[in-house]
């Protein structure tokens, strides 16, 4: 497996994208040591550092890369070309870096979510919404929303599941202000937390 100099040393991003990947791998090493004290924080970090590596790049070699790896894509995939990053990225992660399974799952998954995410997709997902230096408004809500609910809440992992379940429901409120179609992986991530929320409160 590599290490962060391999991966910082040939990224090509701008100034704002490196200083929110910086960000990204510091609140992910906190979300894992705070939440899921068996995660590899090295290996956090690694995951953190890939989960935007080809954000900049143009959509047509977005286009090529999934190609090369053997990625579907549907109409959806290709109408919201924004988040190809993920998936891009993630086939570096695995073919460049040699990071292992489940770091390379949580690069694909951390723009969308999906049901039943492992903790590495948990970390590296919420990392990328309530980083230090994310300045837009949805971000900075939900960033305070996670502080009050791990200070007011007894179980942890309700705290972590009711941020989860805002954060979802930021993302479809944005989209459909905006008029644009809603990732289906994500409002079934959304449900999905909804129903673990209330088995945790059941308890």
């Amino acid at each position: 497996m590599t290490d962060a100099n391999a991966i910082l040393s040939t990224m090509r991003v701008s100034e704002r994208r490196l200083r929110h990947t910086l960000g990204v791998a510091e609140a992910a090493k906190m979300l894992a040591a705070t939440h899921f004290a068996d995660l590899d924080l090295k290996t956090v970090e690694l995951a953190a550092l890939m989960h935007d590596y080809t954000k900049e790049y143009p959509i047509e070699r977005h286009l090529e890369l999934c190609a090369l790896f053997g990625e579907n894509l549907t109409e959806d995939d290709i109408e919201n070309h924004k988040l190809l990053h993920a998936k891009t990225g993630s086939f570096l992660a695995r073919d460049s870096f040699h990071l292992p399974e489940d770091a390379c799952l949580a690069v694909y998954y951390h723009t969308t979510g999906r049901p039943n995410m492992t903790p590495f997709e948990i970390v590296i997902y919420l990392a990328d919404y309530i980083e230090e230096f994310r300045e837009d408004e949805g971000c900075i809500r939900l960033r305070e929303y996670y502080q009050k609910r791990m200070a007011k809440e007894k179980n942890k992992n309700v705290a972590l599941v009711k941020t989860l379940i805002r954060s979802f429901d930021t993302t479809i409120k944005h989209l459909m202000s905006k008029g644009k179609t809603i990732n289906e992986t994500t409002i079934a991530a959304r449900n999905f937390y909804v129903k673990e929320l209330a088995r945790l409160l059941a308890k």
